[in-house]
């Protein structure tokens, strides 16, 4: 099948790993099924996007065998499974699909749920360049020419690397205060006294848990070379009002998404969090595993409050239903008031902030200040 394809795609490029969706043009009969299981995955419900696919999938449908391998390659609505994402994209590119050609050379390429296969890695994109992807014939000349079982160096990537060293420890999102603090969520560093804290550079600060507040899930990190933290974000002196735009940056799983910062966006749903707990918003900010700890932000610049949890799946009958809009933040009050119990240390630099921007002047501007959280237990 061309790259010019009548249905939207989930393509996974596997040196970046990054998602990216191509659109495109209808050239054969609108599939009702598929559109609906596409609008599914949208909306973060990814297991009801597997049982919409999945009988296309078992029939032959080459893109829905390409987006269900996505679904187990990215661990989206199933746990993550390199070998099964593999046997889809096989399926798939075996029908003749550029992307899954791609997909499949890439876990050739980088030994991904199959014996790492140059040959065959080589073979696959040369396929999917065949048909017109620009992205398969980029990375042909990587490949080309070494023996069967050579991994070309661009797959085993600088980021590849950095993500198995940290393979097996907690993740999370952190930022700077006044004063030369650092906040995170307290689950995320639960049981280390000391965690790594790495800038959108890729530059290593180590630092050590000052306290905790293990009721609101906060912990405040201090380390002593503070003239390397970047600058610190100002909090809000008024509190999130319902309805407001509030957006958050993080660095959500790591390991598919990469390790720059990721925006995104959405309204406080609530002035009361779980349960109407008084301590925390429930808002419509997207966000996964790898985002705790980040600061929700209103469009001033200003942190009103610190990711905490999402809600994830709730028991509905027998079905699994995902709520991928409603995700939880504590209120920057609960932080104030651990802030305080801390010793004073000297002024930091801060971001500006204190006049309504667009958003991606924000992003700009506060991007710098958002550090990436290791922590081994």
């Amino acid at each position: 099948m061309a790259l010019g394809c009548s249905r939207r795609v989930a393509l996974r490029g596997l040196l970046a790993l990054v998602l990216s969706t191509a659109v495109c043009v209808a050239s054969e009969p609108f599939d009702d099924t598929f559109a609906r299981g596409w609008e599914a995955y949208q909306a973060g419900q990814y297991s009801g996007a597997l049982r919409l696919w999945q009988p296309l999938a078992d029939a032959g449908d080459a893109e829905a065998e390409l987006n269900i391998g996505f679904l187990y390659d990215a661990g989206q609505g199933v746990p993550a499974d390199p070998t099964r994402a593999a046997n889809w994209y096989r399926r798939s590119a075996e029908h003749g699909h550029a992307a899954a050609q791609y997909n499949l050379g890439m876990m050739y390429a980088a030994g991904r749920g199959v014996i790492r296969d140059t040959a065959r890695a080589r073979y696959w994109l040369e396929l999917a360049a065949g048909q017109g992807l620009q992205e398969a014939r980029t990375l042909l000349p990587e490949v080309d020419g070494r023996p069967a079982g050579a991994v070309p160096e661009s797959a085993v990537s600088e980021q590849d690397r950095f993500i198995d060293s940290i393979s097996g420890s907690s993740t999370g999102t952190a930022w700077p205060v006044a004063g030369g603090y650092v906040v995170t969520s307290n689950h995320v560093v639960a049981g280390s006294e000391s965690v790594s804290l790495y800038d959108v550079a890729g530059h290593r600060l180590q630092a050590t848990v000052a306290m905790r507040d293990t009721v609101n899930d906060l912990a405040v990190l201090s380390i002593s070379d503070t003239d390397n933290l970047p600058p610190a974000l100002p909090l809000s002196s008024a509190p999130g009002r319902l309805g407001s735009n509030v957006f958050t940056l993080g660095y959500p799983r790591v390991d598919i998404l990469g390790r720059t910062p990721k925006l995104t966006d959405g309204i406080i749903s609530s002035v009361n969090g779980y349960r109407d707990d008084p301590g925390s918003y429930q808002t419509s900010v997207q966000i996964q595993p790898g985002n705790s700890g980040g600061p929700l932000l209103n469009m001033e610049g200003e942190v009103i409050g610190i990711v905490s949890s999402m809600l994830g799946t709730v028991s509905a009958t027998s079905e699994t239903v995902v709520l991928p809009n409603i995700s939880y933040a504590v209120k920057v009050d609960m932080l104030r008031t651990l802030l305080q119990a801390l010793p004073e240390r000297p002024p930091s630099r801060v971001a500006a902030a204190g006049h309504p921007a667009a958003l991606v002047d924000l992003a700009d501007r506060i991007q710098s200040s958002v550090l990436l959280v290791v922590s081994a237990d």
